[in-house]
């Protein structure tokens, strides 16, 4: 027999009831009020742009970061925040999704920072990869992050290093048009300079490339000579004899009747083991020569 008080609680099925505290409505609704209560105290915005100020990026803000992108991921400025606390482990493949929309579509600081990003992970990941096919494509997707970026204006430090990778690639338009943005007085003597300082760094052959570049637009015939035999000399320290032979019957130009080249080319031929050539230049010189005479 069951106690007195016992006998309170017990019902037909020998189940007690239970005590509801709130419902499934109530519930959605208090979810709804804490959103709205961070939405006020945390603005989207400007938790953003806070994130977007620190420099060191702990894994747990990662992760947030990360979270934010999944949920919202046309937003430029958590692209470039992903992107910039990633940039050294995503591969390039990853990256290009999030960025290059940001080069076209975003304000003029989410380009620059997106071109900036985009252009160092290009330069990594080209120093990494083994793979020829692969190369040949980053190099292409490379140059027309350059091409697109030199239409912008961008820093000045970001300026230059775009008109040396350029110049590397090959696209001297481009990295012409890099350093007119530069405003710098003499083009002339920053080609030269860019020359001298690959020299020095064993890059003979885009030594030569700074030097030739600076010679079809020096303003004299003395300058001309003077950048084409640097551009000429720095092939010939790399043994670059072929190319050295090349650039020199590309580059000559109005130098074709100038005796000091002439004579310069003739022993450069000799010494690159180009006995035709040598014989060619040899027989401009006395031609030349004797045209003077008369």
């Amino acid at each position: 027999m069951l106690p007195g008080r016992s006998k309170r609680y017990a019902v037909a099925d020998g189940e007690i009831p239970r005590l509801v505290l709130t419902k499934l409505w109530q519930l959605a609704l208090i979810a709804l009020l804490v959103l709205i209560l961070l939405a006020t105290i945390f603005p989207h915005k400007a938790l953003v742009d806070t994130l977007y100020q620190q420099q060191d990026i702990d894994p747990l803000t990662l992760s947030y970061i990360q979270n934010l992108y999944r949920a919202e991921t046309s937003n430029v400025d958590i692209a470039l925040l992903l992107a910039r606390s990633q940039g050294k482990t995503r591969n390039i493949q990853s990256l290009e999704p999030m960025l290059v929309q940001a080069t076209t579509h975003g304000t003029t600081r989410q380009r620059e920072e997106a071109y900036s990003i985009l252009f160092e992970s290009y330069i990594r990941e080209l120093s990494l990869l083994i793979v020829e096919k692969e190369k040949v494509r980053l190099t292409r997707s490379l140059s027309t992050l350059l091409q697109n970026a030199s239409k912008e204006e961008l820093p000045v430090q970001t300026l230059h290093a775009f008109a040396v990778k350029s110049f590397e690639l090959g696209m001297n338009q481009t990295g012409m048009d890099f350093l007119e943005k530069l405003n710098i007085l003499d083009p002339l003597q920053e080609l030269e300079a860019l020359g001298n300082q690959s020299l020095a760094a064993a890059q003979y052959e885009g030594a030569a490339s700074y030097y030739l570049l600076a010679r079809d637009r020096a303003p004299s015939l003395e300058e001309a000579r003077r950048l084409f035999q640097k551009g000429i000399e720095a092939y010939m320290a790399a043994s670059l004899f072929q190319l050295a032979m090349q650039a020199a019957v590309q580059h000559l130009g109005d130098l074709e009747t100038d005796l000091p080249t002439l004579r310069f080319m003739s022993h450069a031929a000799t010494a690159a083991g180009d006995p035709v050539r040598a014989a060619h230049f040899a027989r401009k010189l006395v031609f030349t020569s004797h045209e003077g005479d008369d």
